[in-house]
């Protein structure tokens, strides 16, 4: 299975993939759903919102910022499992690809059993939300 991350702007220009895939796209809160290019390619979309950001305990975040959460997580690994069997690539955006995209490209490429190092050798995943998709690798 290839796992490929994309931002938001190459999404919505359409991008070149030759072979069926999934997407799970990740974008703000505030922000509109992407609008996908239309291709025979792809099986199936999950759209998710969250902000890029990591809970700490030095610092409060701001009432309007929804994290990541586990159910967020859980349905990502529903919706691989669900269509896997259908695609040969997975392409995960966020709005820069750079955090978010990755740390989910990274959680469920371990939870597969492939290699995630070129997720955090070419960006900079977020750990809270690389951490809740590989704990979530495990559950039914």
């Amino acid at each position: 299975m290839k796992i490929v991350v994309r931002c938001r702007d190459e999404v919505e220009e359409g991008f070149l993939i030759r072979e069926p895939y999934m997407l799970i796209s990740i974008r703000d809160p505030d922000k509109p759903k992407v609008r996908v290019k239309k291709s025979g390619l792809c099986k199936a979309v999950l759209s998710l919102a969250f902000h890029d950001a990591e809970p700490t305990e030095s610092l409060r975040l701001p009432p309007d910022i929804r994290l990541m959460t586990a159910k967020d997580a859980a349905d990502i690994w529903r919706f691989v499992r669900e269509h896997q069997d259908a695609v040969r690539a997975i392409v995960v955006h966020c709005e820069q690809g750079m955090s978010r995209s990755p740390a989910v490209a990274a959680g469920v490429a371990a939870g597969l059993g492939l290699d995630d190092r070129k997720f955090f050798e070419r960006y900079q995943p977020n750990e809270f939300v690389r951490s809740l998709v590989s704990e979530a690798s495990s559950q039914p």
